[in-house]
């Protein structure tokens, strides 16, 4: 069955709109609590790597792109984990918003 139909017949077991939107409210809680905790372990990583470098992940971000940097391993890894924290922050401000 397709989420939209799941949404809609767990919509039309509560008979209270209050009630339903209290338990997607604790969905959404959920999910924002898992993207809290990811985003965390990514700023440890994050930080990890600003350390070794010297350079914020922002600044790093704009060379690597600009193509200023080498092909190191350490730059792809760090690349990644910034997309990566960049996604998180989205999905965070998203579901910030429907709540």
């Amino acid at each position: 069955m397709p989420i939209y139909q799941k949404l809609e017949a767990l919509k039309a077991a509560y008979f209270d709109e209050n009630d339903f939107e209290q338990v997607v409210d604790k969905i959404l809680d959920g999910a924002l609590s898992q993207y809290h905790l990811r985003l965390a372990r990514y700023e440890q990583e994050l930080h990890l790597f600003e350390e070794k470098f010297g350079q914020d992940s922002d600044t790093f971000y704009q060379h690597f792109q600009n193509g200023q940097l080498g092909d190191e391993m350490d730059f792809f890894e760090w690349a990644g984990l910034y997309k990566l924290r960049q996604d998180i922050l989205q999905k965070i401000q998203r579901l910030e918003l429907a709540l």
